[in-house]
């Protein structure tokens, strides 16, 4: 559902003043939903022990001196994607969908009929870690690889099926020692190297 006006309530990863914070929307946005899955993001315990990247690349976010990062709920996008800002003292932008769960590949857990999907809470993750690579100065659409592979840390927590592709890229799985439990080192097989032109990137 969505609200009838722009939310005053908001939620704050950097209190600091001169830091980055991620924020709702100026336009109407559900923040009760953003600040849900902001708190499942911070709480989710991997089983194979890599959730303090997650809370780091968070932290990341907040020692940024960049500006602000607005959360845009639209409960219509076909997908999630981060924008970057245009001019300096305009804020980027997520724009998330927390009712998307559309197929993202065909194969999960070793079953190759059966679809890995999309999860909301995932998903923003993916773009906060584009958000994050902005504000460093990076080009976001560089670092496709490294957010699935901060993405997969979450969906392993939540007992999701991992992503092995972004889009038609395959990625490269690293081998893991923690027994049982499935620990990807994603790395892409091109966009590393090449990079993407375009300044935005979708999930």
């Amino acid at each position: 559902m969505r609200l009838p006006a722009v939310l005053s309530l908001v939620v704050l990863l950097a209190p600091a003043v001169g830091r980055s914070e991620l924020v709702p929307c100026r336009r109407p946005a559900d923040a009760a939903r953003i600040a849900a899955a902001l708190a499942r993001i911070r709480r989710s315990v991997d089983p194979c022990g890599e959730s303090p990247q997650v809370v780091a690349l968070l932290d990341r976010l907040e020692r940024s001196a960049r500006v602000r990062y607005e959360i845009c709920t639209d409960t219509d996008a076909a997908r999630n994607v981060f924008e970057h800002a245009a001019r300096l003292d305009e804020p980027g932008r997520i724009v998330w969908n927390p009712d998307l769960r559309s197929e993202l590949e065909r194969g999960c857990d070793g079953d190759a009929s059966r679809p890995a999907l999309r999860d909301p809470t995932a998903s923003l993750l993916h773009e906060i870690a584009h958000a994050v690579h902005d504000s460093e100065g990076l080009n976001a659409g560089a670092f496709e690889g490294e957010a699935v592979r901060i993405e997969n840390v979450y969906r392993r927590a939540a007992g999701l099926c991992q992503r092995t592709r972004y889009g038609d890229e395959v990625l490269r799985l690293a081998s893991c020692d923690a027994g049982t439990c499935r620990c990807p080192g994603l790395m892409p097989a091109s966009s590393a190297a090449a990079g993407v032109d375009a300044a935005d990137s979708a999930q």
